[in-house]
């Protein structure tokens, strides 16, 4: 399953994960905030989602960033 994966893929994946779980977090702690008193306004969804989709831009434009890197650098492998 497997095969064909090289210690830079594996360590892309990792960089995309290391990434991604802080904004799991985030969503988790958010979530658990809006909730703690039982009643949820439009309001206070409508200042998460705003919040919530700065956050998801920040992650994209980092997972791109990593993909990127990674692509230069396989590049640079195959050159050499």
């Amino acid at each position: 399953m497997l095969e064909g994966l090289t210690t830079d893929d594996l360590l892309m994946g990792l960089a995309v994960v290391a990434v991604l779980i802080p904004l799991a977090i985030w969503g988790l702690r958010k979530y658990q905030t809006l909730m703690a008193d039982g009643k949820l306004s439009l309001g206070e969804v409508l200042d998460a989602v705003e919040e919530g989709v700065e956050k998801v831009e920040q992650a994209k434009e980092d997972v791109e960033e990593i993909i990127e890197e990674a692509k230069e650098k396989k590049q640079d492998d195959n050159k050499d």
